[in-house]
């Protein structure tokens, strides 16, 4: 034996080796055949790369929209390439919630592609790791997302996982018998205790941003928590959840997009699956809070805590709809800001105007930066900062301040460099299949159509600093939102920050 190990060499014993070991478990496509989904002729060794269109930027007229009866959106737009974006997005985000499912929505995300009321957990996970491609969800405070990312020739398989996860997820089964319900109440428990040691709710960035959230729009639609917390879980029964599932499965409630897919292709997945068979919220009678309009109402949120002081101060913004929003936009990159241990260099933004302002004078200060958030009725616009722990008064003072000035000493240089980054920057993201797919889809979902690139990056530059005043000047004239987390002694009190921006906004 010991010359027939000479005779195969250290390299032929460890291919051996391996083969025995890979092939034993392992049922893979050989990489002496052509992939599935790839032709001859590119699986060649030395053979010209395929023909596409991908780099170029996509407009408007590239954009297919179709709407069905019940109201499902599909846009698609195909750049030619062999792999391909598909997305779901619905309008069931934590602000669809109420009292009774508080918590559903983190919960979906957390529960999805673990089963399907058509497939196990055990299958569906086979299924998908076959495919190859990469699923994901996300939950936010308007919509939830369910996505796939994989080659052109799977998209089919694609949609039919992202179908089955979003409208007919393994919960939907605890009305099967008694053990249905068991397994699937013993998952929510599990859950809770794994959200109950996560880190998520207990940063204190976190922690100011659910806050601003709830003191801008109290008791109502955005003003409710986005993470789910371990005793909302805990009161949570699948039932319950599967009453979510079923409260948002309307056709005007849902955008189906594709990247890399052919149109036709795409409404013919949705026109022959469960989409197909959703009502119209109208024509079904839905007055839930499907309907509920965001009402901003300002206020505070103060949450005493150890580590470093952390404050957010914000005014209501701009919907995706506002035509001042490519102008606030230019205002979020302007102001800019980072954090305190920056090394410089291209796209640190040490030449914003927070940056200068605040953290090259202010040795204390941590980090400083903008919050922007864009809904479909309503939006949030502010300065959140954080410092060492004994210097909340101090941040507070800061942060009041600069939000008041954020319309003032604009320069043409400042400007100018800010819509040349907000361009740039536009575009960059844009070159991700992902980033364009939850794009397209996103705002289609929102407006019922879409804007490219090439005419945001016209609108962006043409801004002008009178722009950014009035967007300035309409926020001030709001009552703020103030969120502080910290030692919480001898901060100010919101009247005394509240009368500060009705001095300020006269001024503007």
């Amino acid at each position: 034996s010991n010359g027939w190990a000479m005779k195969m060499g250290t390299r032929g014993m460890s291919s051996l080796a391996w083969k025995m070991f890979h092939g034993a478990f392992d049922f893979e496509t050989s990489m002496k055949h052509a992939m599935p989904g790839i032709g001859a002729e590119e699986a060649k060794e030395g053979a010209a790369a395929p023909k596409t269109n991908g780099a170029r930027l996509v407009k408007t007229g590239d954009v297919q929209i179709t709407t069905l009866q019940n109201g499902v959106k599909v846009v698609s737009v195909d750049q030619g390439a062999l792999t391909s974006s598909v997305g779901m997005f619905w309008n069931a985000g934590s602000r669809y919630e109420t009292a009774r499912t508080a918590g559903a929505a983190h919960v979906m995300e957390l529960l999805a592609f673990k089963g399907s009321t058509e497939r196990s957990k055990l299958t569906m996970t086979r299924d998908m790791e076959a495919l190859g491609a990469n699923f994901g969800t996300a939950s936010t405070r308007d919509v939830i997302t369910f996505a796939a990312d994989g080659m052109r020739a799977d998209v089919r398989e694609m949609f039919q996982t992202l179908a089955e996860a979003s409208m007919q997820p393994a919960v939907l089964t605890y009305d099967q018998g008694p053990v249905y319900d068991e397994t699937l109440t013993m998952q929510l428990q599990h859950l809770a205790q794994l959200i109950d040691g996560q880190e998520i709710a207990k940063d204190a960035n976190n922690i100011v941003m659910e806050n601003l959230h709830a003191a801008a729009f109290e008791g109502n639609t955005l003003g409710l928590p986005m993470w789910a917390s371990a005793r909302c879980v805990k009161k949570l029964t699948p039932q319950v959840v599967s009453e979510y599932v079923k409260s948002y499965q309307y056709g005007d409630r849902v955008a189906v997009c594709g990247v890399n897919v052919s149109h036709d292709e795409l409404v013919e997945l949705a026109t022959t699956s469960l989409l197909s068979s959703l009502p119209h919220s109208a024509a079904s009678g839905a007055t839930d809070s499907a309907h509920m309009k965001a009402k901003y109402t300002g206020g505070e949120r103060r949450v005493p805590g150890q580590g470093p002081a952390t404050v957010s101060i914000g005014f209501e913004g701009c919907t995706w709809e506002d035509a001042d929003l490519v102008p606030q936009c230019v205002l979020n990159t302007l102001l800019g800001g980072g954090g305190s241990f920056s090394s410089g260099g291209p796209g640190k933004g040490m030449y914003t105007k927070l940056y200068r302002e605040c953290l090259n004078g202010n040795d204390w200060l941590v980090n400083i930066s903008v919050v922007n958030q864009v809904y479909q009725d309503s939006g949030l616009f502010g300065i959140t900062a954080s410092a060492e722990s004994d210097r909340l008064p101090q941040l507070v003072d800061l942060v009041t301040q600069q939000c008041a000035m954020m319309g003032k000493g604009i320069t043409a240089e400042a400007l100018k460099r800010a819509k040349n980054m907000a361009a740039s920057g536009l575009l960059m993201n844009l070159e991700s299949r992902g980033v364009l797919c939850e794009d397209m889809g996103r705002q289609v979902l929102a407006t019922g159509g879409y804007v490219d690139a090439v005419t945001l990056v016209e609108q962006i530059q043409n801004v002008t600093e009178d722009d950014l005043k009035r967007v300035v000047a309409k926020m001030l004239a709001k009552r703020p939102a103030v969120s502080m987390y910290g030692e919480l002694y001898g901060a100010p009190s919101f009247a005394e920050i509240e009368q500060f921006y009705k001095h300020a906004a006269i001024q503007q």
